[in-house]
């Protein structure tokens, strides 16, 4: 499969870590499903605030960085021979390298968490300030996924809710699979019966528009953390929107997207709202 150059890459952050090969893995596919070039990128740095006495050493990790970023293109273009798959090594934190070219991507993919860290440490800083201020949609991948799961996809009640409802119903349709939309009520003015028949009425226009994807929905009267990590079990991807601007000042995340991000059982796509 030949790429086609028209489309917008999708963007793989690459680290040498397990987690970054599983999201490599992940990235092969969704570039092939959108006959979409591959970019392979890596970030490289000195680690420390005083530069070296020896400018030597610096080549010496920037060596070291090019001999990761060639395990991860060969390994993605021994996963898929026919997919176009670039490369960009770059100097810099790896937050800022991914997000600094991520309003001409069509997808990024990057791993919870990679090299280094605490032990427990289940999702990354750079995993939470790439999903919290790209412009386009990120996934996030802890472990291996189903390829053949349904995509399930939160539904909140906001008029810039479409964006995630438009990016799960594209991934469902690419992989041909169902999709469960589900919204958590939460106490307020309107009554469950209310509140359950106007996720209906934000759906429907979404099911015409894609007759091709068997939609179900799932109502539930809990908190919307708990209802969207308990459809997660057994699904191929969970697309959650991120609504941060409701958030304190300076957090990248909403609370919900925080919370299926730490326990989710699948991948979690992130789209921004706008």
């Amino acid at each position: 499969m030949r790429a086609d150059y028209s489309q917008r890459p999708v963007v793989a952050g690459y680290d040498g870590s397990a987690c970054s090969e599983t999201a490599l893995r992940l990235a092969v596919r969704e570039a092939q499903l959108r006959y979409a070039p591959l970019v392979v990128t890596h970030a490289w740095q000195w680690p420390f605030a005083v530069p070296p006495s020896d400018p030597s050493v610096i080549e010496t990790v920037r060596h070291s960085a090019e001999f990761v970023i060639g395990k991860g293109v060969t390994l993605a273009s021994t996963l898929a021979p026919r997919l176009e798959v670039r490369s960009r090594l770059e100097n810099g934190s790896p937050a800022s390298v991914l997000l600094t070219e991520a309003a001409a991507e069509e997808l990024i993919v990057l791993g919870t968490r990679g090299m280094g860290g605490f032990e427990r440490l289940k999702v990354g800083s750079t995993a939470v300030q790439v999903a919290g201020h790209a412009p386009c949609p990120v996934i996030l991948v802890s472990g291996p996924s189903s390829a053949s799961g349904r995509i399930v996809v939160g539904v909140e009640d906001s008029p810039r809710n479409g964006k995630a409802l438009a990016f799960a119903l594209e991934e469902a349709t690419l992989r041909r699979s169902g999709l469960l939309a589900v919204h958590a009520w939460r106490d307020g003015d309107e009554s469950p019966r209310e509140a359950a028949a106007r996720f209906q009425r934000i759906v429907a226009p979404w099911c015409e528009k894609y007759p091709q994807v068997e939609v179900s929905t799932s109502f539930a009267e809990r908190p919307a953390e708990e209802a969207l990590l308990a459809a997660s079990e057994g699904a191929a991807l969970l697309v959650v929107g991120n609504r941060a601007h409701r958030e304190p000042a300076g957090v990248s995340l909403g609370l919900v997207t925080q919370a299926v991000l730490h326990d989710a059982l699948c991948p979690v796509a992130v789209v921004h709202q706008g």
